[in-house]
């Protein structure tokens, strides 16, 4: 009962003191490793194999954003990790907060964060925590969009990982919506 009560108190007070700036965002992100077979000659493709860097996980976040004044934003997210190479899906729901940097017009570059949860949706999900931080362009059109490109450190703390947690760091592309 307290739980549902500061957690409605926290989204009337967002809706109270925002600027009615309410921004829909989709990104995706990705990880890299280094590419093993750089060079070699791969039989399936029948070519070599130049890539120097591969994809090693797709991770999908959308959310709400709601701009608390001209240098915080505060979000709730929902997202999907996939890390095929070792067979880890999440799906992490968290609060976030953005801190303007710079900005130049309606562009801005900033730092955030975020703390959430990973919620367990059938035996193939984890369960644990989602801590992230990172660091963002965010830049405006002249129609209600904007484009996003981040670079995020993500912490997912899982009990039956090894170690107990998966550290990634990830480059990703997105869209911000008015």
């Amino acid at each position: 009962m307290q739980k549902a009560f500061l957690i409605s108190m926290l989204h009337i007070s967002m809706g109270i003191f925002a600027q009615n700036n309410i921004h829909y965002n989709f990104t995706v992100n990705t990880t890299f490793m280094a590419n093993e077979n750089f060079g070699k000659y791969d039989e399936y493709a029948e070519e070599r194999d130049w890539n120097i860097i591969l994809p090693r996980a797709l991770m999908l976040r959308n959310g709400f954003d709601v701009t608390v004044n001209h240098f915080v934003s505060v979000g709730l997210n929902l997202g999907l990790d996939w890390h095929e190479d070792l067979d880890v899906l999440a799906v992490p729901y968290y609060i976030d907060t953005k801190f303007t940097m710079l900005r130049d017009g309606n562009d801005r570059l900033y730092i955030g964060g975020g703390y959430g949860k990973l919620v367990k949706l059938g035996k193939a999900f984890e369960r644990g925590l989602y801590f992230k931080t990172g660091i963002g362009y965010q830049a405006t059109t002249e129609k209600a969009h904007s484009f996003i490109i981040n670079i995020d450190f993500h912490q997912k703390k899982m009990e039956n990982f090894e170690n107990g947690r998966l550290n990634s760091l990830s480059l990703g592309l997105g869209m911000s919506f008015l």
